[in-house]
């Protein structure tokens, strides 16, 4: 199951800086140990810091993250699992032939996304359906991230902060229940 999330980059200045709150939607890895991967990815297609413009920062994010999902990335996976699903014993289903359909129509496309709203709350327009919620922001010449758990409900969100700390403390942390 994929765990959803949406990353608003943030510019030095605040929100209402130049040129605002970029949002970025990804469909899975989602969870801290994920997220904090995938910020870490896009820093080798940015500005190398201090340096940080949050749309520059978001493409590099998007760069980094749609890579490992290109058309051919995405059949040789399915490709692999139908590969596995083969081999295994079989439940009366045929996984194998339904990762074999997915590797003929891979499309490379979706997975990591700009969400074609402004302003702080874009990611409530684009994706009522996203398990996380992640600020990053440039501090002192540092990446600094806050995360958040969200939940929508009849159109009612929850927002609860969870963590606030560089990319290293993210990768360690660990979510208490």
């Amino acid at each position: 199951m994929s765990t959803r999330a949406c990353y608003r980059f943030f510019p030095l200045n605040g929100p209402n800086d130049w040129p605002g709150v970029v949002t970025v939607y990804k469909h899975h890895d989602g969870y801290p140990a994920g997220a904090a991967q995938a910020i870490e990815a896009a820093l080798d297609h940015a500005w190398s810091l201090p340096r940080f413009e949050p749309d520059e920062f978001a493409a590099g994010f998007v760069t980094a993250n749609k890579y490992p999902h290109s058309k051919s990335n995405q059949r040789r996976h399915y490709e692999d699992l139908a590969a596995q699903a083969s081999a295994a014993p079989t439940d009366g289903c045929d996984m194998a032939s339904y990762y074999r359909k997915l590797a003929e129509t891979a499309e490379g496309g979706g997975y990591v996304r700009l969400v074609p709203y402004e302003g702080l709350d874009a990611y409530q327009r684009f994706a009522s359906d996203i398990a996380y919620l992640y600020d990053i922001r440039c501090v002192n010449g540092k990446i600094r991230v806050t995360g958040y758990t969200t939940g929508e409900r009849d159109d009612v969100w929850t927002v609860e902060k969870f963590f606030e700390g560089s990319i290293k403390q993210l990768v360690r942390f660990k979510r208490k229940n």
